[in-house]
């Protein structure tokens, strides 16, 4: 009888452990996403496949940001086309949690370039799986560029876009929008 109990709650012990190790590596009140494939380069072979292949891939959502004159089409997050180097980039695609980078500075893959001329309260829409969703732009902060965005979980629809920190090149611009009624 004394073995069952030991066993029982060393197994107990070990289960206990194993789930304090997945859960502490993730904050209750924050969610990592990760980022460090912005940096990279982006294999532009991928592009030349596409050219010479006959199936063509549809973008799952158009991005519009009306103050900044900005309208692009985004690609699934499995898509040879979902990369910096190319397009605006989704990160996270969960429906209440989207992700988006893409580069700002000088060149044509600049998407984000004026980004930072967003304030609180500008809208953005994102025509998604032909849906239309409307977001107001709620904080606006800089983060460090260590490869993931910290945001704060919550129960809200949101929408965040990324990108370079033109004040700093060690950080990342983050804008974090909530969904609103139309």
């Amino acid at each position: 009888m004394l073995r069952k109990s030991l066993v029982s709650l060393l197994v107990l012990t070990l289960y206990i452990g194993s789930c304090y190790i997945i859960y502490s590596s993730e904050s209750i009140n924050e969610k990592k996403i990760n980022t460090t494939n912005i940096s990279s380069t982006t294999n532009t072979g991928n592009k030349i496949n596409y050219i010479n292949n006959s199936k063509k891939e549809i973008p799952i959502a158009t991005l519009h940001i009306d103050k900044i004159n900005l309208t692009k089409d985004i690609y699934d997050i499995n898509s040879t086309h979902n990369n910096v180097e190319e397009n605006v980039t989704i990160l996270n695609d969960d429906k209440d949690l989207i992700v988006l980078a893409a580069h700002s500075g000088p060149g044509s893959i600049a998407y984000f370039d004026d980004l930072d001329k967003l304030i609180i309260d500008d809208k953005i829409n994102l025509t998604y799986n032909n849906k239309k969703i409307n977001y107001k732009v709620t904080k606006i902060e800089e983060q460090p560029k260590d490869g993931t965005i910290e945001i704060n979980k919550t129960n809200k629809q949101r929408l965040i876009l990324t990108t370079c920190s033109k004040k700093d090149k060690s950080k990342q611009l983050v804008i974090i929008t909530e969904k609103i009624d139309a």
